[in-house]
C-alpha cells in the first residue's frame, strides 16, 4: 500500500508541474471515452462526455456518486432545445430514472425517429467556470460539447487521490485547465520537413508542425520556395477537408479552393499553404458527418452545427499566425473569401497586404451552403443564382 501511495504521489507531483501536460491529458481522457474528476474549490465532480455516458459506464461508479445527475450543454444546443433567448452555456438536473442512453441518442442523432425526451418545466442554471472548462475540453477533443456529471459523495473527499487512483480516473483542478486554446497554440513546434514534388511544381517543401497539447498536426506547404517574395508572401490558410480535398465532394468547394491556390502560387511567385487540422470549421470529422446528416433533413450548415452544440465557426486562426511567425512571415497576400479569417490574422499581428478571392463552382449540392454562409457569416462571395 505504501509503495502504491508513493508512486501516486510522484505521479501527481510531476503531473502538476506542467500546465500543458495537464491539459493534454484531460483532452485525451475525453477523447478516449474515460470519465474524469474535476475539482471546483472543495467539491469534486465526475464528468462523462455525452458520447461515452452509457448506463453501463455510469453504473460502475454509482456507489461513489450522489443521486443527482446533471446535463451540461452549450448555449447553441440549449437554444435548439428550449428557446432562442438563452445566452450562456447551461446545465440542469436529469430525472434519475431517465435512461441516459436515450439522452445520448438525442445528441448523437437529434432528428431520429425515436421518441425524443421532452425537456419541459426544468430549472436551468448558468454554467460556471469549471463547467465551461469541460465544454472547452470536449471541443478540443473534437467530441460533442456536452457532458453528464454527478457529484462525488463527500465521504470520499479525504482520500480522493486514492479513490481516483484505484478507479483509474484522472483528477484535475479546473484552474489548471484554463486558457486551453492559447496554450495549445503556444505549444506548436516544427517537427519535420521534406521536399515533396507536386504535379505543377516539383520544387515544393512540406513542413510539419505539431501542437504538443492536443497532438494536432498542421502542414506548411511551401510552393516554389526559391521564387517567394518575402516582402509579401502569397498565403492560403486551408482547413483540412477529408470529403472535399481527397474525394472532391460536391457539398463544398474546399478541394477547388486548394487547387486554385496552388495554381495561383505557381503563376505568381510561389507561396505558402497552411493546411490546418481543423476539419468541418473546427468541429472534427465525426461531428461534420453528424452535421451533414442534419443538413440532409432540412437544416442549413450553421443551424446543423448549432444543433450539435457548436458555434458558427470553431476554428482558431491564431494557430496560423503562430506558424507564420515560426516561419518569420509578417506580410501576406491572403487567398480567401472569409473576412473573419482576414480579421483574425490581422489581430494576431500579421499584415494583410492584399486579398485574393477564390471562385467556387456552384451546383445543386452546394448552392444552399454558400447562400447560408453569405447570409449568416458575411462570407465574401457574390452569388448568381
Amino acid at each position: 500500500m505504501f509503495l502504491s501511495q508513493l508512486y501516486l504521489y510522484k505521479v501527481l507531483m510531476s503531473f502538476k508541474s506542467n500546465t500543458g501536460t495537464i491539459i493534454d491529458r484531460a483532452i485525451n481522457e475525453l477523447r478516449t471515452g474515460r470519465p474524469m474528476i474535476i475539482q471546483n474549490n472543495k467539491d469534486y465532480w465526475m464528468f462523462f462526455n455525452i458520447e461515452h455516458s452509457q448506463n453501463k459506464i455510469f453504473n460502475q461508479f454509482n456507489k461513489y456518486l450522489s443521486d443527482e445527475k446533471y446535463l451540461l450543454i452549450t448555449k447553441q444546443k440549449a437554444q435548439s432545445i428550449f428557446t432562442k433567448s438563452i445566452k450562456n452555456n447551461i446545465f440542469f438536473e436529469i430525472n434519475p430514472k431517465t435512461d441516459v442512453n436515450k439522452i445520448i441518442n438525442l445528441f448523437i442523432n437529434p432528428l431520429s425517429n425515436n421518441k425524443e425526451i421532452k425537456f419541459t418545466n426544468i430549472k436551468k442554471y448558468i454554467a460556471k467556470k469549471f463547467h465551461n472548462v469541460c465544454i472547452d475540453l470536449s471541443k478540443n477533443a473534437k467530441m460533442i460539447p456536452s457532458l453528464v456529471f454527478k457529484k462525488i459523495k463527500k465521504k470520499h473527499y479525504n482520500n480522493i487521490n486514492d479513490f481516483a487512483f484505484k478507479n483509474g480516473i484522472l483528477l484535475f483542478n479546473y484552474k489548471d485547465l484554463l486558457n486551453q486554446n492559447d496554450l495549445i497554440c503556444e505549444s506548436i513546434k516544427l517537427v519535420s520537413s521534406a521536399r515533396v514534388p507536386l504535379p505543377k511544381n516539383e520544387n515544393s517543401n512540406f513542413k510539419i508542425f505539431k501542437s504538443y497539447i492536443g497532438s494536432d498536426k498542421h502542414v506548411a506547404i511551401i510552393v516554389n520556395p526559391k521564387k517567394i517574395n518575402k516582402k509579401s508572401v502569397n498565403l492560403r490558410i486551408h482547413s483540412a477537408c477529408f470529403t472535399g480535398d481527397i474525394f472532391h465532394s460536391l457539398k463544398c468547394d474546399c478541394g477547388e479552393q486548394l487547387n486554385q491556390s496552388i495554381n495561383y502560387m505557381v503563376r505568381n511567385n510561389g507561396g505558402i499553404i497552411l493546411y490546418l487540422e481543423q476539419e468541418g470549421r473546427g468541429i472534427g470529422l465525426a461531428n461534420k458527418m453528424r452535421a451533414y446528416s442534419l443538413q440532409a433533413r432540412g437544416m442549413d450548415t450553421i443551424d446543423a452545427d448549432h444543433n450539435i452544440g457548436f458555434l458558427d465557426d470553431e476554428r482558431d486562426f491564431n494557430i496560423a499566425a503562430r506558424i507564420l511567425k515560426l516561419l518569420k512571415i509578417n506580410k501576406v497576400n491572403l487567398i480567401t473569401n472569409n473576412k473573419n479569417k482576414i480579421n483574425s490574422i490581422k489581430k494576431a499581428g500579421i499584415k494583410v497586404e492584399n486579398q485574393v478571392n477564390t471562385k467556387p463552382t456552384l451546383n445543386k449540392f452546394n448552392k444552399n451552403y454558400f447562400k447560408t454562409r453569405v447570409k449568416k457569416t458575411g462570407y465574401g462571395l457574390k452569388l448568381v443564382v
